[in-house]
Parts: C-alpha cells; structure tokens; sequence
C-alpha cells in the first residue's frame, strides 16, 4: 500500500512539474522530419528550426535477393515503455525473470524457427536481442543522426540496465554507413540470475539505379548466469509457511556456480546489379511517351523564365529528332541544356500537375551475389558435483570430473546466387520471377568422450529455389516461392510457401485482408540429431524428415483485425525434460534434472484465432488483443488456451508540446503446463508430466506515464503493481518467479548534428 501510494504522488508530481518544463519550449519554431506518420492520434514529430538539414530514410534488405524494402524508424512513442521488457511489447513471451534472459513465445505461431536460414539452435532464445541481416536498418540521411536510448530499474545490486546506441551518416546521396550496439547488464532480483549480453553491428550501403551493396559486420556475446530456479515455489505462493519471510535475494536457488555463454562473429554482403532503361511520368502518375519529354521540359524552362526574360512561352515547335537530343533550340535563340532541363523541374510550383514530369529507372534483369560468414559458439559452465549428502541439480554424467566445459562450435559459409526478370518492365510483365541457387557450408565441433579431443561433423547443403512475385499496384500483391534443398545424396528438403495480399477500398478506408501458407519438409536441426555434453548426449542420425504445414489469414479494417492460424506438424521433434525426485534434509521433495530429445508419434495440430481491438473516445484509448488458441497434444506442443493483452490509456499534449500517455496495461493468460527451462543446454524443453507444474492465471499489470517533446521520448513506470508475495501464482516458468514491483525509468534521445 504504501509502494502504490509513493508511486501515485510520484506521478501527480511529475504531471504538476512537466508542463512547466513544457511552457519554455512552447515558442519554438518547429518543422518534420523524415517522415513520420501520424500513429496513435500522435501527429508528425517535429524539431527546432536550424540550419542542419533534417530528414532519414530507413530500409531493410531481402538476404536472399539482396533488394531494398522500404521500413519505418523507430521513434513512435506508444508502448516506449515496454521496449525494455524481454517478455515483448505486449507480454508474449515467457521468460525466468531477468532482463535479457532466455524467453519462449506462448504463441505457437511465434515459436518457429528455420534451421535452414539458422542451423546454430541456441540463439533461439535470444531471438529478440540478436540482429539478423533482415531486421537491420540501413539509412540514408541528409545530416549526421546519433540516437541514445536507455531503460533502468533497481539498484546497483539488483537493478537492471540497458543502453542502446545508434549513428548513421552519409558520404553523398548513395553512400551511408552506421553502427547500432545494444549492451543489457541485469544484475538480477533472485541470487545467482545476472545477465550482461552486448550487440554491436556495424554497416555500410551504396544504392544506385543500376548498383546496389550491402555489408553488415556482427559481434555478439551474451553471457547468462544459471540458478535452476528457487528450491521451493512455496517461498512464494505460501510464504507464511515458513517462520522468516524470504525476500527474493534471500530465497535458496537450485544451482550457483554456471553459466552459459554463446559469441556470434559474421558478416553478411549483398551485391546486386540491375540493367533497365530510364522512364518519365507527368505529376499524375501517368507515363510520358519519350519523344514529349523535353517538349514539356522546354515548355516548364519558359515558364520559369517568362518574368525575367520577357519572352512569351509561344510558338514552341519539336520535331522527335529535338525531342530526343541532347539540348533543343528556343524561340529566343538560346539552348536548354542537360543541367536546365534539371533544375526546371525544381522551379514549377506554378505548373499544372500534368505537365510536372520525373524519370525513374525501371529495372529489367537483375543479377545479385549474397555472401554470410558466421562463426558461433556456446559454453555451459559449472562446478557443482553430486555425491550422497547432496545429489545436486544434475541427473545424468557422461564425462568425467568435477566440473563441466561444455563447448560446442559452429561455422557457416554460405553463398547465393540470384537472376530477377522485373515486373513492370512493359505492360505485358506483370508478375516478376527470381531464379537462385544457393550453397551452405556448416561445420560443427562437439567434445569426445575423453573431453581433450572433439569431433567435427561437416553439412554442405545445395539449394535450388524459384520466387514468383508481383509487389505494384494498389489492390492486389503477392509471391510465391518455392526451393528444393539436398545434401548431395538426399533431396527430401523442400519449402513451398508464398502470401497475398488484397485491399479493397471502403468508405474512405480500406478493407485488407492478408494471406500466408508454408509447407516445409526438412530434417531436424543438426543438435536434435546430435549433442555432447557432461550432463546431455545423444546422437541420432535416423530422425525422421519433420513436415510442417501452416495457413494463415488476416482481415483488417480501420482499427480491427481478426487472424486465424492453423499449424500441422507430422514428426514434431521437440526437448523434453526428465526428472528423478529425492527427499531433501528438511523433508521437502527437489529433483535431480535431465534434458533429451524427442519426436511426437503422431501429427500435432494446433489452431490460433486473434481479435484486436483498438478504440478511442476523445483522449481515451483502450487497446485490446485477445486470442484463443488449442493443441491437439498438450503433453507434446502446450499452448495456454486464452491469451488477453489489454492497454487503458488517456492521450493529450500539455502546452501543446508535450505529448502525454497517462495508463495502465495488463497481460493475463490460462493455466497451462508452460515449458520449462534447462540450463544444461540452454533451451526451454517440455515438462516431464510426472512432476509438472501450471502456470498462469495470474494477472500482470503495470502503471506508466509516457512523455514525447520534440526529439525526445521518456518514461516513469511502474511494472508489476499488483505483485504480493501468498498470493496467485507469478511464474512465467515454473520455478523461476517474476520480479516483485519494480520502478522504471526510461529515456531515447535524437541528435540532428
């Protein structure tokens, strides 16, 4: 009570005190920048009048093409707040509690992973910190742009910190470069649970009609501290059981001295060079035929010169042969030249519409080179060691010594090659078709029985795939692919997937609906067939193919959507813990862990529906998603049956400046045996059913105030208010509680230089 009450003056006294801070800024002048769109009844971001040219430009690149697709930057200021959280924007995931701590998505849908793209498995977990080359954001900016944004919470002794940093900079109009880095240092509320993982990402462009490149250098290293989980959840749920109240930092954990760490080092680059043609279109949109263009330009060129020449724009005659030539003679005796017929076009504010023309390049045939270096590599250490007064966490030994250095190496060498025949070209192209093939070099390196020597396991996978696609137009795109892969002596690998997308205007709107399928038959990633470790082994190459079919759809219109997934998965393969109980010296039962392989007996389906819903009245908002979803194997694929995310809020500016969310969010999900965590491999695997343990029905609800002035986003939160220890059951996995009410703050700052 008395938490929730500092917490409420804290927040009046920071409404009372901003919109002064608000009022000195309120006079000056401002203008956009870089195109923002108006999100969440916030309008366009806006900056202090200077002389430093504003204005960026994000993309991101197809890996496997290596063409451009158009992204928005990241400064919409609804959900600031939960950009820290590892659970997700909207709770998602499931997580042990720590900020940057491995996670898995309740939803079936979000827990796909492709061994094809990714053979090194234990970056899974980490999905969200990680950056792959399709998530990067290249840029291309007018003025040097640095971006700092940083979430804390806690103390120096439990407190957890992230900073992210980013700067981009163009050497001309073609030419940026950039760095992003990211660096999380959680110290942890339970014993034995910090976290320090650190990103950072270098890049490079050059964009032209005809050329376009893309480098990425990567440099990833996470390191987790491994605690097991607490020995007992009853130092949660009933801590009146016990004569001391525990506070978290006290409760006894399962493992104190392990850890897993994993580095990733890679580069990626993306050449692509397109042969095309230049073509016009008038400020309509329409194309101009080529023998009227310098016509039209001719005829701007006048008009801007009308006032100061004092020559009427009459009486201009062209033949094709002017038309087409380099410069073309005036009634006055003069020429227009190249650089004229340029700046022309900058100075006709005063033309009609159909008479303002711009050239575009209309790419023809498209050839393009891919090329991913990557070096991975992960290590469980730990020095406990069972023996009869303690039998330990662990349940199975399969290497000698006290202490465990599990190591495992990974190295991919992969090359694409690409031909595109461009939609669009003419009017009879109207779909486009890109032709690849690919080879994939992995190597693998895993210890011996004898712990000094290792083996190394070498994959060379051939790739041979088609895409066909139609990306222009207003009502209807779609692309198809499909690709056959093989090992050189197997080519039972396919993939066959493709999505459209129809929009149909209606009342002022547009009705969208959205459609995805994906049949895909490959063989389990490379550590279901093999692993070595002190505590884990297995190796089995006779695995089955597994086969997976997934439909799903999307209706949308104005501020509401409804999806629909369905999933099949013939020959599941999946982690599965295994358990063996022993009575501890206080007569409490603990248990000796394991952790293996399996596959599922028979076809798994799984079905997911999805409402969202976002409404407003005035300044109020209240935003809702709500998905239902069923297994038809629960021992195998668990999934929780009902999922809500809701997010109360009201919306205003004070002084007309400062743009203010004042609410409250919640996230509650149905009871169900959620997958549990094993340090041992770094995975989340399937409880053993002899001992599991329900999680969930239990609501998380947080309380914030977010801010946005200028280029400035910041945040008082105050996460997890509802938590009391003896009541409901706060677990995101079992054994591993959520932290307890917890003070936030957060800031991101844009700096024009």
């Amino acid at each position: 009570m008395k938490k929730t009450l500092a917490l409420s003056l804290y927040l009046l006294l920071a409404s009372l005190t901003l919109p002064l801070f608000a009022q000195m800024n309120r006079t000056t002048s401002t203008l956009p920048i870089g195109g923002q769109n108006r999100e969440h009844g916030f309008s366009t971001d806006s900056v202090e009048r200077t002389n430093v040219p504003e204005g960026i430009y994000v993309w991101t690149v197809d890996p496997y093409s290596g063409n451009t697709l158009p992204a928005v930057f990241d400064t919409i200021p609804h959900l600031f707040p939960n950009e820290a959280f590892t659970s997700g924007k909207t709770g998602h995931y499931n997580f042990t509690g720590n900020l940057g701590a491995p996670r898995v998505s309740r939803f079936f849908n979000e827990q796909n992973f492709d061994s094809m793209w990714e053979p090194f498995l234990f970056k899974k977990p980490y999905d969200y910190f990680l950056t792959a080359p399709s998530d990067l954001h290249f840029t291309n900016t007018k003025s040097p742009f640095t971006n700092l944004t940083y979430h804390e919470c806690g103390n120096k002794e439990n407190g957890e910190d992230r900073l992210g940093a980013s700067f981009a900079v163009n050497a001309g109009k073609k030419f940026g470069a950039g760095f992003k880095a990211d660096y999380i240092y959680g110290r942890g509320y339970y014993q034995a649970q910090s976290t320090a993982h650190f990103n950072g990402s270098l890049y490079a462009s050059y964009v032209d009609d005809n050329y376009k490149m893309h480098l990425i250098i990567n440099h990833t290293q996470l390191k987790n501290r491994e605690n097991g989980g607490i020995e007992n959840d009853d130092y949660v749920n009933r801590p009146e059981s016990y004569p001391t109240k525990y506070a978290p930092a006290d409760m006894p954990v399962n493992l104190a001295r392990a850890w897993n760490k994993m580095e990733e080092n890679s580069v990626f680059l993306s050449n692509r060079y397109s042969l095309g043609f230049q073509r016009w279109r008038d400020g309509k949109g329409r194309v101009v035929h080529k023998d009227s263009v310098a016509a039209i330009i001719a005829r701007q060129t006048l008009t801007a010169r009308k006032d100061t020449a004092g020559v009427a724009a009459v009486g201009l005659k062209t033949s094709t042969a002017d038309s087409t030539a380099k410069t073309m003679r005036l009634p006055r005796g003069g020429f227009l030249t190249e650089k004229e017929k340029t700046d022309s076009l900058s100075k006709a504010a005063a033309i009609p519409d159909s008479m303002k023309i711009h050239s575009e390049f209309v790419p023809v045939t498209s050839f393009a080179h891919t090329l991913r270096l990557q070096d991975d590599a992960r290590r469980f250490m730990s020095n406990q060691r069972n023996n009869a007064t303690n039998p330990g966490f662990f349940k199975d030994f399969y290497l000698p010594g006290d202490s465990a250095f599990d190591r495992t190496d990974h190295l991919l060498l992969e090359n694409t090659l690409l031909v595109e025949l461009h939609e669009g070209m003419n009017k009879w192209m109207k779909s486009g078709i890109q032709l690849f093939a690919r080879h994939a070099f992995n190597r693998f390196v895993l210890p011996e029985a004898d712990r000094i020597s290792t083996k190394a396991y070498i994959e060379n996978y051939f790739t041979v795939g088609a895409r066909l696609l139609k990306q222009q137009g207003r009502t209807f795109r779609y692309q198809l692919l499909g690709e056959l892969r093989t090992s050189g002596t197997d080519w039972g690998e396919f993939k066959v997937g493709g999505d459209a997308t129809l929009c149909i205007p209606l009342k002022k709107d547009s009705l969208k609906f959205t459609f995805q399928g994906e049949i895909k038959n490959e063989l389990p990633s490379f550590y279901y067939r093999h692993y070595h470790g002190r505590n884990a082994w297995w190796d089995n190459d006779d695995l089955k193919h597994e086969l997976k079919t997934v439909l799903d759809g999307k209706l949308q219109y104005k501020q509401t959507s409804l999806s629909v997934r369905l999933q099949n998965i013939q020959n599941y393969t999946y982690f599965a813990e295994a358990l063996e109980p022993y009575q501890m010296s206080d007569g409490v039962t603990n248990y000796r862990h394991g952790v293996t392989r399996r596959q599922a007996a028979s076809n798994v389906q799984l079905l997911g529906i999805t409402l969202n819903h976002d409404q407003r009245w005035g300044i109020f908002h209240w935003d809702n998603e709500l998905t239902y979803q069923a297994t038809t194997n629960k021992e195998v694929y668990p999934v929780p049956t009902f999922n809500l995310y809701s997010n109360l809020y009201v919306q205003f500016r004070i002084a007309k400046v400062l743009k203010t969310e004042l609410g409250a969010d919640l996230v509650f999900f149905t009871a169900y045996h959620a997958p549990t965590y094993s340090p041992i491999i770094g995975q989340y695997a399937v409880q053993d059913l002899n001992h599991a343990e329900k999680i969930g029905n239990y609501p998380m609800v947080n309380v914030y105030a977010n801010f946005h002035l200028k280029r400035t986003r910041f945040y008082l939160m105050a996460s997890h208010v509802n938590s009391s220890q003896g009541s409901g059951n706060p677990f995101l996995v079992p054994h591993y509680p959520m932290n307890q009410m917890v003070i936030r703050l957060g800031i991101s700052w844009n700096f024009i230089n």
